[in-house]
């Protein structure tokens, strides 16, 4: 693997593991946790568990975001090309209108991702400000959910972006051994 390769590797990889795992988390509290908890714990006791996750969670919560960030900006911002061909920062060899187009979908996905961010931050917090958020607990992973559903339709096109020509695939590590 040419060596200009591992950064960008390396920030492609450690956006998507942390999207997987900043959305694994409420994935799981809504479809096994909180069923499973409200089934055999009372109030009491499932309160004790919810505030023992989250003070645990909290801490991926925040370092997921940070790396989500970092990654993400290093990949919007820092272009690197391979043969003449950009592999990060792919809209600034988009047409006028792809540009325009990308960057609108790049925008709805900023904006899902904030929301994201805010609600994972508020629901693993435990500040009084947002324990009306963590009293309504389902309702709010549930919006979380929708936006990183529609997080993921914004990722998925912009990666099959420019729409002039066809898209160029991500170059794998394994071709050439």
């Amino acid at each position: 693997m040419p060596a200009e390769l591992i950064l960008p590797y390396v920030m492609r990889y450690v956006h998507i593991a942390s999207a997987i795992l900043m959305i694994g988390g409420p994935f799981f509290v809504w479809f096994a946790f909180m069923p499973a908890a409200r089934r055999v714990l009372d109030e009491e006791s499932h309160r004790k568990l919810s505030e023992a996750v989250n003070g645990r969670w909290r801490h991926m919560v925040y370092l997921l975001i940070t790396l989500f960030l970092i990654s993400g900006l290093y990949t919007f911002l820092v272009p690197v090309r391979v043969n003449g061909v950009l592999i990060t920062s792919r809209w600034r060899d988009f047409g006028e209108s792809d540009k325009r187009l990308y960057h609108m979908i790049f925008g709805f996905k900023m904006i899902a991702a904030f929301g994201i961010f805010f609600l994972a931050s508020a629901l693993a917090g435990r500040t009084k400000t947002f324990a009306g958020i963590r009293a309504k607990r389902k309702t709010f992973i549930a919006v979380l959910l929708l936006l990183a559903a529609g997080l993921l339709v914004c990722s998925t096109w912009l990666r099959y972006l420019p729409t002039q020509e066809p898209p160029k695939p991500f170059p794998s590590p394994l071709v050439g051994k």
